[in-house]
């Protein structure tokens, strides 16, 4: 089960994991880019079925579990990838609603499905739960993405208590920071000039943004599923950087 499954990084992840025999649940907000990575994932030989679902609203999880279960049976892989980068700017200009609702979707909704997955998990002794996060420049000090920054560094908390948690069971709990940064936001940096931008949020972002490339989706898929395939657990992996970041 992919969520964000018609987002680049999620395309990637499930058409991979389809090459690998594997059943994919594709979920996405729109049935169109569900549509489209399931038709992706069949037309390179794989399986796979789509759904919708508005990760806003945690209690419409078991629900989305329980139609993923009927068609394709319990979920033995669960990839959390849907978030949100909003809302951007300065804490005091932030809406409370647009706060909660990206605290909703990048880390209640991740925890939410955790949980609804965990027991049949249990029950089989093995089971996989990778949550992926993306990683702008020097997260730490990039203004104006508090918010996102925030649910980054829950996430990977979450990560780590989870995975120790449920030491034993057969169930792996990792995450994996990825570049989102796609060619065409890289490609309008590079014609920016700092010095020329008066906001000093815009201007900081931009120049947080210097040390990184362009994005490949293929290879941070890849990533994923070669730690899917291992027992290690707890762990906070960098498809920015090679190796473990914790």
């Amino acid at each position: 089960m992919v969520t964000g499954g018609g987002s680049a990084i999620g395309r990637a992840i499930a058409g991979q994991l389809g090459a690998a025999g594997v059943a994919v649940a594709v979920v996405a907000m729109s049935r169109a880019r569900a549509d489209a990575t399931v038709e992706a994932v069949r037309a390179a030989g794989g399986e796979a079925e789509g759904f919708t679902a508005d990760l806003y609203d945690p209690g419409s999880i078991p629900g989305l579990v329980h139609a993923v279960e009927q068609v394709l049976g319990e979920v033995d892989i669960l990839v959390n990838n849907a978030a949100t980068v909003t809302p951007l700017g300065p804490v005091a200009d932030l809406d409370s609603a647009a706060v909660l609702r990206a605290l909703t979707i990048n880390v209640a909704s991740v925890v939410t499905l955790a949980g609804v997955v965990i027991p049949a998990m249990s029950r089989r002794g093995w089971g996989r739960i990778a949550n992926v996060c993306g990683v702008i420049g020097n997260l730490a000090s990039w203004a104006g993405g508090n918010i996102y920054a925030a649910c980054a560094a829950a996430l990977e908390a979450h990560t780590v208590n989870l995975a120790a948690e449920l030491t034993g069971t057969g169930i792996t709990v990792n995450a994996l920071r990825v570049q989102r940064m796609g060619t065409s936001v890289r490609t309008w940096l590079a014609a920016v000039d700092p010095a020329a931008i008066d906001d000093p949020l815009i201007r900081r972002f931009i120049f947080s943004q210097t040390d990184i490339g362009t994005v490949d989706f293929d290879r941070s898929a890849a990533i994923l599923l070669g730690h899917l395939a291992t027992t290690e657990t707890g762990h906070v992996w960098s498809a920015v950087h090679s190796g473990p970041v914790a």
